[in-house]
């Protein structure tokens, strides 16, 4: 049997092998994984990997864009339960936060993503196009709480931007060791932008909240 029938063979191969590439990936770094190392993982040749995947950087793009979409179908299926807007920001901000492996691998796989975007122009319009869903997220979850009545009027997109670059800037910091950030504070420091930004109220509540206080 030839690699190629192999692969037309087996339709889940491509998300298996990527399934097994992109933690391996983000473990080791992008540049220390062999096509080699990804065909062993996965209990099969390296011509397999190849015929799905013609060049190392198509696994990185590959695994990037598995890793972007498993977290969205993950975030969706939490947020559908979530009405409040408020409430669903903060349960977004807890799903960026690099606590457990997962979340840490997802953001490593980010980060050593940015830095081959930087060197090589042509990845640019994947990474633009994943960072835009990332903002739409935020967006959205900014005018439905507009529409709630409980986040103020201000431009969504404008706020959207200042929410995930703190998100960035915080999980880099974190995955690099820095002294000053922890995954609490983390947290903090994006709950604080949400009230600082998008309260009605000058503590950090909402005029829904104050009215449930009123009648306590």
């Amino acid at each position: 049997m030839t690699e190629a029938t192999e692969g037309r063979g087996k339709p889940d191969r491509r998300n298996a092998i990527l399934e097994a590439a992109w933690p391996l990936i983000a473990e080791r770094g992008y540049h220390h994984v062999r096509v080699q190392d990804i065909a062993a993982i996965c209990g099969t040749s390296t011509g397999t990997i190849h015929y799905y995947f013609p060049g190392k950087d198509d696994v990185l793009q590959e695994a990037l864009r598995y890793c972007v979409d498993q977290a969205f179908i993950r975030q969706g299926e939490a947020l559908r339960q979530i009405e409040n807007a408020r409430k669903r920001l903060l349960a977004l901000i807890e799903m960026q936060l690099p606590a457990g492996v997962q979340v840490r691998n997802e953001w490593s796989i980010w980060l050593q993503f940015w830095t081959e975007t930087c060197l090589n122009p042509e990845l640019r319009a994947l990474h633009n196009d994943f960072y835009e869903r990332w903002l739409d997220a935020v967006v959205r979850t900014v005018r439905r709480g507009q529409r709630q009545g409980i986040f103020r009027d201000t431009d969504p997109v404008v706020f959207a931007r200042l929410l995930t670059s703190a998100t960035d800037g915080a999980a880099i910091k974190i995955l690099t060791g820095a002294p000053n950030m922890s995954v609490d504070s983390m947290r903090q420091m994006l709950v604080n932008i949400i009230d600082t930004h998008l309260s009605l109220l000058p503590d950090g509540g909402t005029r829904a909240e104050a009215a449930v206080a009123g009648r306590a």
